[in-house]
């Protein structure tokens, strides 16, 4: 005969009172929370969706905040562009007046002055901040983008943002697009490092000669001096072949900078060492080539090192590789004008050369400007002012940095030199100029809108998905309230009948102990 003891009713009812107060408590904390799942034991195939589900909300969130700063910055390059081409309206308008045949050397003197003011205020635009950075900068927006000269001085390269999965797009617009040309150079071998950082022989430019030293992952070093180098190549020829580091040097894809690759395999213990570039002896040769620093990883990519162009540089190097074609264009000063054509030229000093063949005659010259950033024409006459235009079809002048286009302020002193000299040749010229500056800002402006709605089409498209998913995983983790209720009422009734019943059953008296 089995007997039931006091004891193993007292258990048993303890585990049914535990059992159902457990579920109450699971109901409760449905109710309290709102989510069926709480924690990865209430359903595991189910946290595993919701997860996902919370990592693809928050990459919509992240998208959508990038693309709102992208929008901002997109609408102010927008709107500086809109108040430009106003700028750039009035100006033809004076040109058309001083043009005509009621213009004398004192209101060509007047409208000098307002012209003048009119390029203070393009590089007021073009220097314009939104949040503490250059909006027309580039990727230099820490840095304003026109110089105290009316020449480019940010980045050759786009801000760029990733809006949606594998969706990036530029959301700055470079000044150096519209208001003065960059023929941004692509780093090459033969790049001097005397031209490196802006180049125009300003404090800081170039690479200055000195030393630096290289420390691979497994702890090897090797020193570098620049003292007798003097181009990219010899510095990452030097880097190669130095003993005691298994480090390769080489030109950034993009052609903005140096890379540098340790080929060695890191050791687990001891711990890697840092990959890194120090300067030697207070010097700052390694900064200026954009490498200085250390960095926990086998290969990195140094900063944009910006070569200014020189007569060596390479026409198929220009515009950040992509080179230019050297289309026929005229060269005018004056009354005269002379047809230029390029045939043959591979550098920038052919180019010039052969410019300053076919202006000779008129007292005309091209040089580089003291920034490095493009061409200039000059007259050697006091009276007359220098400019071009392209013949027909192309922007061979304008990419150059001598025609019109892209470039609103070397058009704008022309004109303000073409009117200060009374020069009605000029005057003229400026008009024709005026109207190609326009057309590229008007282009230009057409490339911000459309960006614009690619935005505002994807953040739709982001909004959308963000949406679902959130209803999706609503679905899947979120508790059924009505059900949970039920469930609850049910449970706390069984929980009561399990405690009332179990009183009922064990009524211990004296007698129990005595028989």
């Amino acid at each position: 005969m089995f007997r039931i003891s006091n004891r193993m009713m007292y258990n048993n009812t303890l585990i049914n009172a535990f059992r159902n107060n457990q579920g109450l408590l699971a109901a409760q904390e449905q109710i309290s929370s709102g989510k069926r799942i709480n924690r990865p034991s209430d359903d595991p195939t189910g946290i595993m969706e919701v997860l996902q589900f919370r990592t693809d909300i928050g990459k919509s969130d992240q998208y959508l905040g990038v693309m709102e700063n992208g929008e901002s910055f997109l609408n102010s390059a927008d709107s500086v562009l809109g108040a430009v081409h106003n700028g750039l309206k009035t100006a033809k308008e004076k040109a058309l007046a001083e043009a005509g045949g009621l213009a004398n050397s004192e209101t060509r003197s007047t409208t000098a002055i307002v012209i003048d003011n009119m390029i203070s205020q393009m590089t007021q635009l073009g220097n314009t901040r939104v949040g503490g950075r250059y909006l027309f900068s580039g990727q230099k927006s820490e840095l304003p983008a026109i110089d105290a000269n009316g020449g480019y001085g940010g980045s050759g390269k786009n801000l760029q943002a990733e809006i949606s999965q594998g969706v990036t797009i530029p959301i700055s617009v470079r000044a150096s697009e519209f208001l003065t040309a960059d023929m941004n150079p692509a780093l090459s071998n033969s790049t001097l490092l005397s031209s490196l950082n802006g180049g125009s022989g300003l404090p800081g430019d170039g690479v200055p000669a000195g030393r630096f030293t290289i420390t691979d992952r497994v702890g090897g070093t090797a020193t570098i001096d620049t003292s007798a180098m003097t181009t990219v190549g010899e510095v990452i020829t030097a880097i190669n072949a130095a003993a005691g580091i298994n480090v390769t040097a080489s030109l950034s894809a993009d052609g903005t900078s140096m890379t540098l690759t340790d080929n060695n395999t890191a050791p687990s213990n001891p711990p890697t060492q840092a990959f890194a570039v120090t300067e030697v002896g207070g010097g700052t040769t390694a900064a200026a080539l954009g490498i200085v620093g250390a960095r926990n990883t086998s290969a990195f990519t140094g900063t944009d090192i910006d070569p200014a162009i020189t007569d060596s540089t390479l026409i198929a190097d220009l515009y950040g590789g992509n080179g230019m074609t050297l289309n026929d264009i005229s060269v005018l000063n004056g009354g005269a004008s002379a047809t230029v054509t390029f045939t043959g030229a591979i550098t920038v000093g052919q180019v010039r050369a052969t410019i300053n063949t076919a202006g000779a005659s008129m007292g005309l010259s091209a040089n580089i400007d003291a920034a490095g950033r493009k061409l200039e024409l000059a007259s050697a006459s006091s009276a007359t002012v220098s400019y071009a235009l392209d013949i027909v079809t192309g922007s061979t002048a304008e990419l150059l940095g001598i025609g019109g286009g892209r470039n609103i302020i070397p058009v704008l002193k022309m004109f303000s030199a073409a009117l200060k000299a009374n020069d009605a040749e000029g005057i003229l010229g400026a008009v024709a100029l005026l109207e190609t500056n326009m057309q590229t800002t008007s282009s230009v402006r057409g490339a911000v809108g459309s960006r614009v709605n690619q935005i505002i089409v994807t953040r739709n498209a982001e909004e959308q998905s963000k949406f679902d998913n959130t209803r999706i995983k609503s679905f899947v983790e979120d508790a059924d309230y009505l059900e949970a209720a039920s469930e609850l009422a049910m449970l706390q009734t069984a929980y009561q009948a399990t405690l009332k019943s179990a009183a009922s059953i064990i009524q211990p008296s004296l007698l129990d102990f005595v028989r």
